[in-house]
C-alpha cells in the first residue's frame, strides 16, 4: 500500500464519520415538545409572539428580539445560554397569524447543529388557546446533545406560561384593542 493510498484512506474515515452522524441525525431528529392551554384567544397569543421588539418584556428564554414577523424576513434573537448569551439570525419559515409561526435556525454553517422551531396555536372551546411549542434539531452535533433536553423542555413550559401571561396582562391593559 503506497503512502498516499495510506493518507488517502486516513483523510477518508473522518469525513465518512461526520457523514454518518450527520444523516443519523437527519433519520432520527430530536424534537422536543411543550403543550400549554393558555386562558387567551389565539389572535392574543399572535400579538404576544408577533411583537418581536418586547420579548425581553416578558420572555424569560429570548432576552432580546428584532426583526419582521414574516416568512422569508429574519429574526435576530438573543437567548440565556449555559451561563452566557447567544445570538443567532433564524430565519422565518412560516408566519400565520393566530395559527403558527415556525423559524429555523442554524449553529454557524448548516448541517452542525439546526433547529426547527415552532409555535402552533389551535382555538380551543371558550376561547382559549392550545399553544404547541416545537423544536426539531438535525445536524452532526445534534446525537451529542442530550443533556440539554430537560433544560429546554423546563424553557419551553417557562415561556409558555409566559405567553399566557403577558397575554392576560395585554387584555387588562387593552393592549389588544
Amino acid at each position: 500500500m503506497t503512502v498516499a493510498r495510506i493518507i488517502a484512506i486516513c483523510l477518508s474515515i473522518p469525513l465518512i464519520l461526520v457523514a454518518g452522524i450527520f444523516a443519523y441525525s437527519r433519520l432520527n431528529p430530536v424534537s422536543i415538545i411543550v403543550v400549554t392551554e393558555l386562558d387567551a384567544s389565539p389572535d392574543e397569543v399572535w400579538t404576544v409572539l408577533a411583537d418581536t421588539e418586547r420579548y425581553s418584556e416578558w420572555n424569560p428564554s429570548i432576552i432580546e428580539s428584532s426583526g419582521t414577523v414574516a416568512a422569508g424576513e429574519k429574526l435576530h434573537n438573543t437567548v440565556i445560554f449555559a451561563d452566557g448569551t447567544m445570538t443567532f439570525t433564524p430565519t422565518i419559515l412560516t408566519a400565520e397569524p393566530g395559527r403558527e409561526l415556525t423559524w429555523i435556525g442554524r449553529m454557524w454553517v448548516p448541517g452542525l447543529a439546526d433547529g426547527e422551531h415552532s409555535f402552533r396555536l389551535e382555538a380551543l372551546p371558550g376561547g382559549g388557546t392550545r399553544l404547541t411549542q416545537q423544536e426539531t434539531f438535525t445536524g452532526v452535533v445534534v446525537p451529542f446533545m442530550t443533556s440539554m433536553r430537560t433544560d429546554l423542555e423546563a424553557d419551553f413550559a417557562e415561556v409558555n406560561e409566559a405567553i399566557g401571561q403577558r397575554a392576560a396582562d395585554l387584555r387588562q391593559t387593552g393592549a389588544h384593542d
